[in-house]
């Protein structure tokens, strides 16, 4: 029912009947998610400065990113990551809002968004309260490594949320206005370009999005069919806005990864010479077979003897296959996974020197894979079957046994909530590069160090009137000697000297690295002498970087005090205790909403199937309103079958393709890589139960 009002068109039935229990349905999700965001977001953060291939090289993206250098230098991990996670990072710094909240806002958005996706399958408001309150507290979303640990596994779990959320709400309203759609699509494109462009592994929901595409599609015409109306071809059109707003992103980080180093790709590892060239090495067949590992040392000398570029690199393999084979075996005979041999390729090009910009890495590696397939062309080597992904192990005889006890692992995984928990006391080990308080400046978050007495310094001072019987000392504020401190090798900085017209002998020895463990709290100085002669004095604090005075230069690469926090973790404690108790009935609960929702699920399937036809047939007999009644039943039951079918589906893929890297390339049964999946299997178990419920009791239909 409508009415004009000034010159608009206006609802007047949206304050009707029901909009007080809308409100207070409102007051409900907004009551929770403020409990939740309470619990979560002064927790300490998970630092891992050590993990420059993972955790490390996102938080520095995210620096770059901030201070307006897009990915900053250009090496062999810059382009190896999705870059969403770094700008989820970025701007979550822009805004002064700290990662875990903003983490947590993200998942609990699409919580919200997955609820209201289903509204019309379940009307009653204390329906989806359940499904909310069972996604909002999964205890992927407050759990170390999904949520905690400063990582791109974090926001996976709200990802795949705003994808099923925004995919599902356009096929339950295809027969809605396509104003009422907009929205919907624009939350499927956020989704699939984010997750897309954060995980290269996020190929599992392929087929989701394939039959999604298909079925609704289908649906579409079939409307347009029977009812001639334009408006389903327009949604047909709007159908399109997610996957363009996907290629569309994807161009547009390739195109600025042109601009600034010179090679159009997204990712080197998806789509580069890089790519193309490791698809080439592991088509290689090798002379033995050794499980999880396809190219093997013996394998890597013979590409290397047929292939000159590659045999350029020879030397450089080995000087990090140590670090990746781990610390069991002989170190000269260790064979490195699967899971990880890129890593020894791209360090080794990065040895070589060929990391000067994309164009010249790409030009190599396209030289490599030329030169292995003309090899396995020729005969000299042999090539073998790979798999369609570029970095899954090729299949190989007796896995197929194996698969299916990986799967069901995976499957007993995650509906236990194995290894998941909350740390409090959650210690962060320090490195070498002051790391820590880059994820802290970054993050907006605490991290707890293991030393929380350890001062540490790093930088040059460099003299200008030569560095002869020049030395450093740390004082107190009493001028009392704490420490010698060391002047280290710094080739580099008297370069730089020379380049401002500054240098003066002995600049070939500034740096300095400094660690100091305090005995009680008090200002500390950095002073510079000439013999005992006092020629410069700097009180360490956080702000100090760059002193240029008219006798000496000071430079602080990082300097940090680690607080003592141990107070501050005692009292939120109690948090950690309250979320691991909440994580407890997850994990008592878990294996039985499993158990029945599979139940439920099957009853559904055979409700669908035996009554869908008997439906119509009674649809075809009955009056024109109780037809059009009878269809809509039948309609429903359909919706519910898919929705319920492709969160299914779309979990097992998932499970099915770590399973596979778990008994073919690394160990993968792990929650963080599983993270995506733990919403979706906890979505189809509530759903199918509550759907079940609906058969056996009608849910009344109003609002």
């Amino acid at each position: 029912m409508h009415r004009k009002w000034r010159g608009r068109t206006k609802r007047t039935d949206v304050w009707g009947p029901g909009w007080k229990k809308e409100l207070l349905f409102i007051g409900f999700l907004l009551l929770f998610a403020g409990l939740k965001q309470y619990l979560t977001y002064n927790l300490p953060i998970m630092a891992v400065p050590k993990g420059i291939h993972d955790d490390w090289i996102m938080v520095h993206l995210a620096d770059t990113l901030r201070s307006g250098q897009w990915l900053g230098e250009y090496n062999d991990l810059t382009l190896t990551k999705g870059m969403f996670f770094p700008l989820f990072l970025a701007l979550c710094n822009y805004l002064h809002i700290s990662y875990l909240v903003g983490a947590s806002l993200f998942y609990t958005a699409g919580c919200v968004l997955f609820v209201y996706a289903l509204r019309p399958l379940l009307k009653p408001y204390w329906a989806r309260g359940i499904l909310y309150l069972a996604l909002l507290w999964n205890p992927i979303s407050y759990s170390v490594q999904a949520f905690q640990r400063v990582y791109r596994n974090s926001i996976s779990h709200a990802q795949v949320l705003f994808i099923f959320a925004g995919f599902l709400a356009l096929y339950l309203r295809r027969r809605e206005p396509v104003k009422r759609q907009m929205l919907w699509a624009l939350v499927a494109a956020i989704g699939t370009a984010s997750f897309f462009y954060t995980r290269e592994d996020a190929i599992w929901l392929l087929p989701f999005l394939v039959v999604f595409v298909l079925v609704y599609g289908g649906s579409l015409l079939g409307l347009f069919w029977k009812e001639r109306h334009k408006a389903f071809l327009v949604k047909l059109v709007l159908l399109a806005l997610p996957f363009v707003i996907l290629w569309g992103t994807g161009q547009t980080i390739a195109r600025l990864n042109e601009k600034h180093y010179k090679i159009f790709t997204a990712n080197e590892l998806q789509d580069s010479g890089f790519s193309k060239m490791y698809k080439s090495m592991m088509a290689v067949k090798p002379g033995e077979d050794i499980p999880g590992v396809t190219i093997t040392r013996e394998k890597l000398s013979r590409m290397c003897e047929a292939c000159p570029t590659l045999k350029e690199l020879e030397p450089y393999f080995d000087s990090s296959r140590e670090y990746w084979a781990g610390e069991e075996g002989d170190p000269e005979n260790w064979e490195v996974r699967d899971g990880w041999m890129f890593w020894i390729i791209r360090t080794a090009l990065s040895q070589a020197g060929y990391y000067t910009d994309g164009a010249t890495a790409n030009q190599i590696c396209l030289r490599i894979h030329e030169e292995l397939e003309a090899a396995m062309e020729e005969g000299t080597l042999e090539r073998q079957a790979t798999m369609p992904s570029t970095y899954m192990s090729p299949w190989r005889t007796g896995y197929l046994g194996e698969l299916f006890g990986a799967l069901w692992d995976s499957f007993v995984y995650t509906n236990t909530y194995e290894e998941m928990e909350t740390l409090i006391y959650l210690y962060s080990e320090p490195d070498d590069n002051g790391g820590i308080p880059l994820f802290e400046r970054i993050t907006g978050n605490m991290a707890v160090w293991y030393e929380a007495d350890l001062l540490e310094l790093a930088g040059w001072y460099a003299d200008l009137s030569g560095m002869e019987n020049v030395s450093l000392q740390l004082e107190n504020e009493a001028g009392e000697l704490l420490q010698q401190v060391e002047l280290l090798e710094s080739q580099d900085i008297a370069a730089y000297m020379r380049d401002q017209g500054l240098y003066a002998p002995g600049m070939e020895k500034c740096r300095f690295l400094v660690k100091y463990r305090q005995q009680e709290e008090s200002p500390i100085f950095l002073c510079g002498y000439r013999g005992k002669e006092k020629i410069s004095s700097y009180l360490l604090t956080e702000e100090l970087s760059r002193e240029e005075g008219p006798k000496a230069w000071l430079n602080v690469d990082w300097y940090w005090d680690v607080p003592e926090r141990h107070g501050e973790l005692d009292q939120i404690a109690w948090k950690g205790t309250v979320l691991n108790k909440i994580l407890l009935v997850y994990q008592v609960t878990g294996p039985l909403l499993a158990v029945l929702g599979f139940v439920a699920y099957l009853w559904l399937c055979w409700g669908y199937l035996s009554g869908g036809a008997k439906r119509r047939r009674r649809a075809r007999r009955t009056i024109y309103g109780n037809r059009t009644e009878e269809k809509a039943k039948a309609s429903r039951e359909l919706e519910k079958w898919l929705v319920t079918s492709s969160l299914l589906g779309s979990y097992l893929v998932l499970l099915l393709g770590i399973s596979y890297s778990q008994i073919s390339g690394w160990n993968a049964i792990l929650y963080w890589y599983l993270s995506g999946g733990y919403p979706v299997m906890t979505s189809f178990g509530v759903c199918a139960l509550l759907f079940a419920l609906g058969r056996l009791f009608p849910f009344r239909h109003s609002q």
